[in-house]
């Protein structure tokens, strides 16, 4: 299975949750494969990589230079290894838009080598552009977080749904869409408020990742928060995500809506959202 993190939203907890479901993953009997797609490199960030000592990035790997294989960082988690980004990332995305079959780099790339994973998960740039779409066609399963804190990610969620509806013409079936919450605080107004905007779109949400100071200092720790903390809530948040992914039934494609019906959901989620808080 190869699962996408998108939402074109920055600040929804879409790298933390990329991280933390790989280590989840991880900790099975399978080998998971991580793919950080984001210029700004948080994800080997966090953990702990120095992208200035990397010879071969995703950059090398979409420019032809170099095989996903040799990209391939082993073990930076138990039973994780990463394909890290760099910076440079932005400037293959402006070469790509001159490519015939620009959308297809990325899968054409990782193609050689996902089937010495038994999943891969894909972080991707806060934005639907030509490297979110790239994932998004790999993506048997795209995960979009939608931050308890704002309510403008719910917004992101349409928006991303109505992406991958125009991308259908391009791939033979629909990845499935999936959501979670994060930064939720059961009893704050906004959570409760959000968490309703979210299901009333047909997305309920997987889970809900608690809002907790420790995932800010984990990311600054370089530790996975399931490695640094398996025990405390967020953990356990994502465990829960990781198990209810590892059953395909529950994943069923939430086929895309006509741009009709995307508009009426947005002008009823955001009259909503006005209304409640």
């Amino acid at each position: 299975m190869l699962f996408v993190l998108a939402s074109q939203k920055g600040g929804v907890g879409k790298t933390t949750t990329a991280i933390n479901l790989a280590a989840c993953l991880g900790r099975g009997d399978g080998r998971v494969l991580a793919v950080d797609c984001d210029p700004q490199s948080t994800m080997i960030r966090q953990l702990g990589i120095e992208g200035r000592w990397l010879a071969v990035t995703l950059v090398d790997v979409l420019a032809g230079r170099a095989a996903a294989g040799d990209a391939v960082v082993a073990d930076v988690a138990p039973g994780v290894d990463v394909i890290p980004a760099a910076r440079e990332l932005s400037g293959v995305e402006m070469a790509l838009v001159a490519e015939l079959g620009r959308e297809r780099f990325l899968s054409d790339a990782l193609e050689p080598i996902t089937a010495d994973y038994d999943q891969v998960v894909i972080d991707t740039p806060p934005n639907l552009g030509l490297l979110t779409v790239n994932a998004l066609i790999c993506a048997d399963v795209v995960l979009a977080p939608v931050s308890c804190e704002d309510e403008a990610s719910v917004q992101g969620l349409v928006e991303l749904r109505a992406t991958l509806a125009k991308l259908s013409r391009l791939r033979d079936t629909e990845p499935g869409l999936a959501t979670l919450l994060t930064r939720w605080a059961p009893g704050r107004v906004l959570s409760a408020v959000i968490d309703a905007a979210v299901a009333d779109l047909g997305l309920p949400p997987l889970v809900r990742v608690p809002t907790r100071a420790a995932v800010g200092q984990a990311g600054a720790q370089h530790i996975p928060l399931a490695l640094s903390a398996p025990d405390g809530c967020v953990t356990l948040a994502y465990e829960q995500l990781a198990a209810e992914l590892a059953d395909p039934v529950q994943l069923r494609a939430e086929r895309a809506l006509s741009w009709d019906r995307f508009a009426g959901e947005l002008v009823h989620a955001g009259a909503r959202l006005r209304g409640e808080l």
